[in-house]
């Protein structure tokens, strides 16, 4: 594995100083000259050169790399975000195709392409038995992952305690997921669920605040992997509820006093959670803690620092979960159209919302639902 690991590490120094300086630049030529000793020295070893990445392990030739480094860590991360689950060097390949491949790889936006002797798989977006390649069509399959991700991701948050990590895998298939579909699918209500009221934590609303919120960050124009990011901060921004007392949690009544300020209290343990995970976006422990505070600076926890602003993902994230909470039903309630929800968002509360982030928002409903 002396091979696998010099190849990684070089690799990886190619990618990240393409994006510093350019293709071209005389230190990147010279990393993609390494490279490309190193590759044609493991076809020398093998014959082959097979690269996979099953769940969050990687499986170079059909053996795993174990005791990963912080290379081969950030190796696998960087292909998961561009939607990469194998890559398979043909033997003979030029330099000019690696050459491609990196710069493909340090582009922020760029379509991942195979090459004539470099095929790059798209990845299987998957967790449990359901399966979804890029291109396939995402009419009755979405519903059938959604319903089948929200039970996953309950059974998941259900192994939660303070003593325990939360586990990444497949989280992060999930919200590819939807980043992939939302640039498909143009009725956004076709990729949400059904949202109802409920006691105890809702993994559904927690699946649509994520959906909506990455909606938002494609309308702005945020790169691929940043609206990944974003996206896995809205799937957890409720995460701390799970932290508290089961019993408070599910009552149904409404809270006395004393109840609410421990309801209060949510944000503030899902960030202390949080910024604890290894690997995960340093935004989810942000949102975890802003998700209930205000535009104007008003909300909770009530305990600020030197009057920061909410951040912009919080923000965002703040108009999706408003929107999803409104698409709730009760028997006590009347249900709300999509077009009364967003006159309520608009008109009910001014200084909740980002004034230009709801417009955003609001267009970007609008646009989605006359496609």
């Amino acid at each position: 594995m002396v091979k696998v690991r010099g190849f990684i590490s070089a690799f990886m120094s190619a990618v990240s100083n393409c994006r510093l300086y350019s293709i071209n630049h005389e230190s990147v030529v010279g990393l993609i000259e390494k490279v490309f000793f190193i590759l044609n020295e493991m076809f020398h070893i093998s014959g082959t050169v097979e690269i996979m990445i099953i769940d969050s392990d990687l499986v170079v030739n059909n053996n795993p790399l174990k005791d990963t480094s912080l290379h081969e860590k950030n190796f696998i991360k960087l292909l998961k975000r561009k939607g990469i689950s194998h890559i398979n060097f043909i033997k003979g390949f030029p330099r000019s195709e690696l050459k491609q491949l990196i710069a493909y790889l340090a582009a922020s936006k760029q379509e991942i392409k195979s090459l004539p002797h470099i095929k790059v798989g798209i990845v299987d977006v998957y967790l449990g038995e359901f399966q979804m390649e890029r291109g396939q069509d995402t009419g009755n399959s979405l519903s059938k992952f959604t319903a089948e991700q929200i039970e996953q991701a309950r059974m998941e948050y259900d192994r939660l305690s303070p003593f325990k990590k939360l586990r990444l895998a497949g989280f992060e298939e999930i919200v590819m997921h939807f980043v992939l579909s939302l640039k498909k699918e143009f009725d956004i209500l076709k990729i949400l669920e059904p949202s109802k009221s409920y006691v105890g934590y809702d993994y559904t609303h927690a699946s649509n605040v994520s959906v909506l919120t990455i909606l938002q960050a494609q309308a702005l124009g945020i790169p691929e992997d940043l609206q990944r990011d974003i996206g896995l901060a809205a799937l957890f921004h409720d995460v701390g509820k799970l932290l508290l007392p089961r019993d408070l949690l599910q009552k149904q009544n409404t809270h006395e006093a004393k109840e609410r300020e421990i309801m209060e209290l949510h944000p503030l343990y899902g960030a202390q959670y949080l910024a604890k995970i290894d690997g995960l976006t340093h935004l989810a422990p942000i949102v975890a803690f802003e998700h209930h505070l205000r535009y104007d600076g008003r909300g909770h926890p009530k305990m600020r620092v030197n009057n920061i602003k909410q951040h912009l993902c919080s923000q965002m994230i703040a108009i999706a979960d408003s929107f999803d909470n409104l698409r709730k039903t009760a028997p006590s309630k009347k249900s709300l159209n999509v077009k009364e929800i967003l006159v309520t968002m608009k008109t009910s509360d001014p200084g909740s919302l980002n004034p230009f982030l709801l417009d955003n928002f609001i267009r970007s409903i609008h646009l989605s639902l006359s496609r």
